[in-house]
């Protein structure tokens, strides 16, 4: 039909050979041509029974997937089995695991403790030849093998670190032979017993022997004493020998025992001569019965005797002899032989006869004269000497000469003293000395040393006088030159030399002086009113109340008219010269009287400071005088400072404690509680007080401002005892609400050394209504050892009373195990600064695992402090710290809002 259509269009248009329709026309044709082999084809298509082939697909790969299935749980049953059986299997060896690493952990521990506990150096090598391990007192006598001495390190290495250390002279046997330095250092070598000598004099036993599993056991026993008491017995064996007096020893009988070689060459009889005969062989017959009878029974009955013999030597000459016999005494205080130690002092008597006409001259002469011998120890002095000194012989016979010391002279002027009486011979000058009451005096000196032939040194003779009276004639005159005749005080000349003296002191020690120019400001008034008699007195009287208001070692000087200057040295900041003046206008501010009336005066004060404002006393005389005048522009009876910025911080600091003062009166203190969270469950179980101050122009000041200042000013007491009350009442509050949160107070080494008693906090406690276990005080590490056994008193009573007690800040100070096992803590709370740097210092995290360790060995209970964020607190968790605060939890709250966190809790914080 369409193909007649076609025909139809080609008879009615005349066809145009190429024209545009022949084309479509046969484009046309085409696609039906196409079309009737498409409708075949679907013909043949839909004969095929598709439905039904496709049914059977679909139930083929339906028995398909549930076989499968049914397979897959088969399998995954077995597996599951398997598995449970596998993690039932390795959770029981691990338990086995830990517990044997337990057990060897704790025999290792009692095993590190055991050999630590030794008083010997004791040191174990494996049979490897490496270090397993050693005591401290190994490392304490080997202290140059410090880094050497770790697990591991070999024996070999040791011995080399010993020979490199040059410390280790010797090692020989025990009978003193030296060992072979090659066998020593094999460690194959089987040792017993010998002995190591060290460069600094000291001497060890030592062992070393191996265990049947081949371990080498090193002990070392410091025997220094024992040896050097040792060569104390030779030295005094050698002394004895060639002692250059005579040495006898007899038996109880008098029988001779021993003789030196001495007593020998003085008698002329030798060693078998002597031995077993009584010394009375000695005697020339010119001491009588009665004399020897005495003799005899003072050295029976335990005493010592001295006195002189005159004996006849072996060839009949005369000697005298100076002795000295004594008892020798068993350990149980028996006599079992008799000493004398004498002394040929033929020579000697020779002398005594000129030296008695020496002594004439020596006993009436008006100097006083002292003789001392080579070790200078006095031997004898003169008359003169004890009318000067007030000391008798007796007192001062034997005795250093430095006894008369009056400490006025610096060691260098003993030094350039002592080199020139022994290179020279002789000294003299003036110098200082003490006398028996203890008053000191002024004395012209001469020394002379005593040499003999060869130029050894015998004695120092000292001739000296009292210059008393030359030296007072002497200080009036300068006096005259120095002093104000009005005041006494220092004048202006005086002045400029101490203070010249006091700057080259600062430069030298690095420390500040001030200087304060004090101007009286109604003097003229009182002058002019009452007389210049009154005005001197009033001077007078000022000058006083000004010396009353320094140290001793500082200077008050009346500069001219009513100016006193007054120097300080040796302070330490700015505003110790504020506290001065302040001292200074208190004592000026009140009533002077004067013939019946009272007076008022006042001063204005300018201070200046070296280094801040001035190198020379010139300029800082200049810049005191300036800020007087600024002073007396400010409106008088006040200071000012050169410096404004100094002024100004002065100021500042007086503003704040004249505010502090007011803000415990006027109730502007208030307390803010940080929560303290159970970090298992993140519940709140206590609080800590922390002090704010609502200041009216401020605002709200943190503690960190004036807690310093309430210390320095003494108001840290009141406060504390504020801050304490405030802190139990609110607990008691909470507890009596139903909320049982344990309060922390922090308490300062100052409210313990200004006199806080337990007492006085059980009181506080009982008026309160707060059990005493509801509160806890936190103390710092420095605050206990501070003055520990007066601390720990206090602690016990505290701890007695019921109050719990807290280490604040453990880690930051003393951190000794010693010092925690005497005090009577109950928690210990980590310095915030362990954890805000664990991030960045791993090695903080070995702290912590320590110290918590540590604590849970004492049972304390762990606070970790300033917990900032969840990687902390996961850290505080895996390590068992028990308790924690931090801003991650809450920050400080006012009281108010606690009760709403206790109870809804801190979850949300991680």
């Amino acid at each position: 039909m369409l193909e007649a259509e076609i025909e139809e269009i080609r008879f009615f248009h005349e066809p145009v050979p190429g024209s545009a329709l022949d084309n479509a026309l046969f484009h046309i044709r085409s696609i039906l041509l196409r079309s009737e082999e498409m409708q075949s084809m679907r013909s043949d298509y839909m004969a095929v029974e598709t439905p039904l082939l496709l049914e059977r697909l679909y139930q083929s790969l339906v028995r398909y997937n549930t076989a499968q299935t049914l397979a897959a749980e088969r399998y995954s049953r077995l597996l599951m089995v398997v598995a449970v059986v596998l993690f039932v299997t390795l959770g029981l060896a691990l338990t086995r695991l830990n517990r044997a690493r337990a057990a060897i952990g704790r025999s290792w521990d009692q095993l590190r403790d055991g050999v630590e506990s030794l008083t010997e150096a004791f040191a174990l090598f494996g049979a490897d030849g490496r270090l397993v391990l050693c005591n401290s007192r190994y490392r304490q006598l080997y202290p140059w093998l410090e880094g050497v001495l770790e697990p591991g390190v070999t024996i070999n290495e040791v011995m080399e670190a010993n020979r490199r250390s040059g410390r280790l002279l010797d090692t020989s046997s025990g009978d003193g032979d030296t060992v072979d330095e090659a066998a020593s250092s094999s460690f194959a070598q089987t040792r017993n017993f010998y002995i190591e000598q060290l460069s600094d004099g000291r001497w060890y036993l030592a062992s070393d022997s191996f265990t049947s599993a081949g371990e080498l056991v090193s002990v070392r026993i410091d025997i220094t004493e024992s040896r050097r008491g040792e060569v104390e017995l030779r030295k005094l064996s050698r002394a004895l020998e060639q002692s250059p007096a005579s040495v006898v020893i007899t038996d109880v009988q008098g029988r001779i025992e021993y003789v030196n070689p001495k007593c020998q060459e003085m008698s002329g009889y030798s060693e078998a001569e002597l031995l077993g005969r009584n010394p009375r062989l000695f005697k020339s017959g010119d001491k009588s019965p009665r004399e020897y009878a005495e003799l005899w029974a003072t050295i029976s009955a335990g005493r010592e005797w001295r006195g002189q013999f005159h004996n006849r030597r072996k060839d009949g000459s005369i000697y005298w002899e100076s002795a000295s016999i004594s008892p020798v005494r068993d350990p149980q205080g028996g006599i079992t032989h008799f000493i004398a130690v004498k002394e040929d002092i033929t020579a000697r008597k020779r002398s005594e006869e000129q030296l008695r006409m020496y002594g004439t001259v020596f006993e009436t002469i008006t100097e006083g004269i002292m003789v001392t011998d080579a070790d200078n120890r006095i031997k004898i002095v003169n008359p003169a000497f004890t009318r000067i000194t007030g000391y008798q012989p007796e007192e001062v016979v034997g005795e250093n000469p430095r006894m008369l010391s009056s400490g006025r002279h610096s060691p260098a002027f003993y030094a350039e003293l002592w080199e020139s009486l022994l290179e020279r011979g002789s000294w003299s000058g003036e110098i200082w000395d003490r006398r028996r009451d203890g008053t000191l005096y002024p004395a012209w000196l001469s020394l002379v040393a005593i040499f003999d032939e060869r130029r050894r040194l015998l004695e120092y003779v000292a001739v000296f006088s009292d210059i008393t009276h030359r030296k007072e004639s002497e200080e009036q005159i300068r006096r005259q030159a120095n002093y104000d005749a009005l005041t006494g005080l220092p004048n202006r000349s005086l002045l400029r030399d101490r203070l010249s003296g006091a700057l080259k002191s600062a430069r030298r020690e690095r420390w500040k002086v001030a200087l304060l120019f004090v101007d009286l400001d109604r003097f003229k008034e009182v002058n002019d009113s009452l007389g210049h008699v009154a005005g001197d007195e009033l001077l007078q009287r000022i000058g006083e109340r000004l010396r009353g208001c320094v140290r001793e070692a500082d200077t008050v000087a009346r500069f001219g008219g009513d100016e006193f200057v007054l120097l300080l040295e040796d302070i330490k900041q700015v505003s110790d010269a504020a506290d001065v003046c302040k001292k200074i206008l208190r004592e000026l501010d009140g009533p002077v009287a004067l013939h019946g009336r009272d007076v008022f005066v006042g001063a204005s004060i300018g201070v200046t400071l070296y280094p801040d404002d001035a190198a020379d006393a010139n300029t800082m005389l200049r810049n005191a005088d300036m800020a007087m005048c600024r002073a007396k522009d400010a409106g008088r009876n006040n200071y000012q400072f050169f410096t404004l910025a100094m002024n100004e911080q002065v100021q500042h600091r007086i503003e704040l404690e004249r505010d502090l003062r007011q803000a415990l009166e006027q109730g502007q203190l208030l307390l803010h509680y940080q929560p303290i969270v159970r970090l298992d469950d993140l519940r709140v179980v206590g609080v800590e007080a922390l002090l704010r101050w609502r200041h009216p122009e401020r605002g709200l000041v943190l503690p960190d401002t004036f807690i310093t200042l309430a210390e320095e000013s003494g108001l840290i007491a009141p406060i504390g005892r504020w801050v304490l009350r405030m802190a139990c009442r609110q607990a008691g509050s909470w507890r009596a609400a139903g909320l049982a949160l344990k309060v922390s107070v922090n308490l300062s080494s100052h409210q313990l050394a200004m006199g806080l008693e337990v007492g006085e906090i059980q009181q506080i406690l009982g008026e309160e209504g707060l059990d005493p276990e509801g509160l806890n005080i936190e103390i710092t590490e420095s605050t206990m050892m501070e003055d520990s056994e007066a601390n720990l008193e206090w602690l016990e009573q505290a701890k007695a009373v019921g109050v719990r007690l807290a280490i604040d800040d453990f880690g930051t100070g003393y951190s000794s195990l010693s010092y925690l096992k005497r005090f009577p803590m109950d928690t210990l709370k980590i310095d915030r600064t362990f954890i805000r740097d664990v991030e960045e210092h791993p090695e903080d995290i070995s702290l912590i695992e320590a110290i918590i360790a540590m604590a849970g060995s004492l049972g304390l209970q762990v606070v970790a402090e300033g917990i900032e964020n969840p990687a902390q607190l996961e850290l505080m968790r895996r390590h068992g710290c028990d308790l924690g605060q931090g801003n991650l939890f809450s920050e400080a709250l006012e009281p108010g809002r606690i009760p709403d966190l206790v109870r809804v809790g801190v979850a949300a914080a991680e």
